[in-house]
């Protein structure tokens, strides 16, 4: 499964828009779904983008067990 930032965007998060309350609700919401993915054994590519590293931090917190890519792109 792969999830993009900008798909979800366009559908379960449409209604936020990118203030620091709503970008932080845009990675909780993905980062639940992808959680629920994780729960069924499905393995899930997630793409986003998030200036914010608490955010970051409190979604790696709700899975069981992480695999990490960080890209760094000039």
């Amino acid at each position: 499964m792969v999830l993009d930032g900008d798909n979800i965007r366009h559908g379960l998060c449409k209604n936020l828009s990118f203030s620091a309350e709503d970008r932080e609700e845009n990675i909780r919401r993905i980062g639940e779904v992808s959680k629920l993915f994780a729960d069924t054994g499905i393995i899930t590519l997630v793409s986003f983008i998030s200036p914010y590293r608490r955010d970051r931090d409190a979604v790696r917190a709700l899975m069981p067990e992480k695999v990490g890519l960080r890209a760094s792109v000039p």
